[in-house]
């Protein structure tokens, strides 16, 4: 990202922490290449990132691109949460995506386009189920990570349980991720499928 941004002659910052810059991918090409606006946060040289401080000097439509250990990701999403559309995050893990079989209802869900209904057992995810069905849908990581198994939802509320989709997507409806996101309450969702 920063190589394209740089390329278009747009404005960016590259903050980029670890515990010990000797374990820290590609920092020597980070900095020959973006030395002039990267920092280095190296916990072994008593440097720490505070995000409060990178937040507060983000331009007021300034964006944040982040990766990282689920709890400082979570901890941008708090400090973001009045400009939530501002923050893009690449998960690495899917803690809280997946089925709880104990805790998990049935459902049905509608195919509009192939007038076929399905039931989704508790066991089961949409996607699965889909596939069961011969519904061909494009997956890739199956964790709700990577969003290729994304379908349209033309009614019915979700339980999004994805890391992909932005909490203003999540409002808007409309969108789906089918291999961890349900009806929310075992109620009825409408595909365009």
């Amino acid at each position: 990202m920063a190589d394209r941004l740089k390329a278009l002659g747009k404005p960016y910052r590259v903050h980029y922490a670890g515990r010990a810059r000797a374990n820290m991918a590609l920092v020597e090409r980070l900095l020959r290449d973006h030395g002039d606006v990267a920092t280095l946060y190296c916990a072994d040289e008593q440097r720490r990132l505070s995000l409060a401080e990178v937040i507060g000097t983000l331009p007021q439509d300034g964006h944040v691109y982040a990766c990282g250990p689920e709890e400082m990701l979570a901890e941008l999403q708090t400090r973001m949460e009045a400009a939530p559309d501002r923050l893009h995050i690449e998960h690495f893990s899917a803690v809280g995506t997946g089925l709880d079989p104990d805790k998990e209802t049935a459902f049905e869900v509608e195919l509009a386009d192939s007038e076929r209904t399905l039931t989704v057992a508790a066991h089961e995810t949409l996607l699965d189920a889909l596939e069961a069905a011969g519904i061909d849908v494009q997956s890739d990581c199956r964790e709700g990570l990577c969003g290729s198994c994304e379908v349209r939802l033309l009614e019915g509320e979700a339980d999004h349980r994805d890391k992909v989709l932005t909490a203003s997507e999540r409002a808007e409806g409309g969108r789906l991720i089918s291999c961890c996101s349900r009806a929310r309450d075992g109620g009825r969702l409408v595909l365009a499928l």
